[in-house]
C-alpha cells in the first residue's frame, strides 16, 4: 500500500499545471534497489518509464540514496557512488550515506547530479561537524567536475538536514 501511494504521489506531481512527473527524482531513505524497482513499475508511473542509479552504502542502517530519472529525458554516462569517511570522538569509524553523483544529458545539456543525505541533526556540535564534513566533501567534488568541464551545469538535491544560511550549505556557494 504504501509503495502505490507514494507512486500516485509521484506520478501527481506537476498535474495542477498540465505537467508530467519530474524527470529527475533524487530519493532518500532507499532500503534497497528492489523496492524502487517495485516502485516504477506500479501503474501510476510505469507509463513514465523510469530508471534507477543505486549503489549500496556502508550505512549499517541499510538506508541509502539513489536516483530516479525519466529514461526519454535523461540519459545517464557515468555514475559514482562517493564514500563520506566519518570519525567519532574516539577515533572509531561512524558509517553514513555516500554521495552518489550521475551525469548525462538531460535534453541537450550534460548536467551532473549530485544526490546526497547527509549526518542527522541529532548530536549537537558533533553532527554539525558531520554535515561540514558532508559539504567539504560535495565542493571537492564540484570543484573536481568543474575542473574538468568548465561550463557544467550541476544540480545538488537531496536531504541535507540543515539550512541554507547554515555553515555546511555556505560551503557550497
Amino acid at each position: 500500500v504504501k509503495l502505490k501511494n507514494l507512486s500516485r504521489v509521484i506520478s501527481g506531481i506537476g498535474y495542477r499545471y498540465g505537467a508530467n512527473p519530474p524527470d529527475l527524482m533524487g530519493v532518500c531513505e532507499v532500503e534497497n534497489q528492489t523496492l524502487l524497482e517495485r516502485l516504477i513499475v506500479l501503474p501510476a508511473l510505469k507509463p513514465f518509464h523510469y530508471g534507477i542509479v543505486h549503489h549500496d552504502s556502508p550505512d549499517p542502517r541499510g538506508i541509502d540514496v539513489a536516483l530516479l530519472y525519466r529514461k526519454d529525458r535523461f540519459f545517464p554516462l557515468e555514475e559514482k557512488s562517493f564514500r563520506l569517511l566519518l570519525y567519532d570522538e574516539a577515533g572509531n569509524r561512524k558509517y553514513t550515506r555516500d554521495l552518489l553523483v550521475v551525469s548525462g544529458y538531460l535534453d541537450l545539456d550534460l548536467v551532473h547530479i549530485m544526490v546526497n543525505h547527509w549526518p542527522s541533526r541529532g548530536g549537537g556540535a558533533r553532527s554539525r561537524e558531520h554535515r561540514k564534513m558532508a559539504a567539504l566533501r560535495q565542493r571537492s567534488l564540484i570543484d573536481s567536475i568543474l575542473y574538468r568541464f568548465p561550463e557544467s551545469k550541476i544540480i545538488a538535491m537531496g536531504d541535507f538536514n540543515d539550512n541554507p544560511t547554515d555553515h555546511s550549505l555556505q560551503i557550497l556557494t
